[in-house]
């Protein structure tokens, strides 16, 4: 089918996550938050980047962490349906080939193994000094 097939799977399955990540991030902003910057005057930019980026930052760095987690289930998919390479495809072509069970296995962990990784980096981002926050429900 071609590679904007599996782009366009990979769109689908983490745009609508990360939009209602997004969507829940900004309805749980205490009114408390939104009232003090009303107070203030803030201009919408200032509002944006002073009140509304601070409060939804840890939910949408949460819903990043997990959405990478989908687009990469997705991309494996992708490969095993939709393209002529990847590691979805060698997993599909090594059953197909015939016991080649050694090479879908190994596959299986590389997956594995990448998912791992990404899922590293993806905390180690979550420790980058202007995401470091401390919640409590006071």
């Amino acid at each position: 089918m071609g590679d904007l097939a599996a782009v366009f799977l990979i769109f689908v399955g983490c745009f609508f996550p990360l939009l209602l990540t997004a969507m829940s991030a900004v309805h749980n902003i205490p009114a408390l938050y939104i009232d003090v910057g009303r107070n203030f005057g803030l201009s919408p930019f200032a509002f944006v980047s002073r009140v509304l980026y601070p409060a939804v930052a840890p939910q949408l760095v949460v819903g990043m962490r997990i959405t990478l987690g989908i687009a990469w289930l997705v991309v494996v998919a992708a490969e095993m349906i939709a393209v002529n390479s990847g590691l979805g495809f060698l997993i599909v072509d090594a059953r197909n080939a015939g016991n080649r069970y050694d090479l879908v296995v190994a596959g299986m962990v590389i997956i594995g193994a990448i998912g791992l990784l990404l899922d590293l980096g993806m905390r180690s981002f979550e420790r980058v000094k202007s995401f470091r926050w401390s919640y409590s429900e006071d």
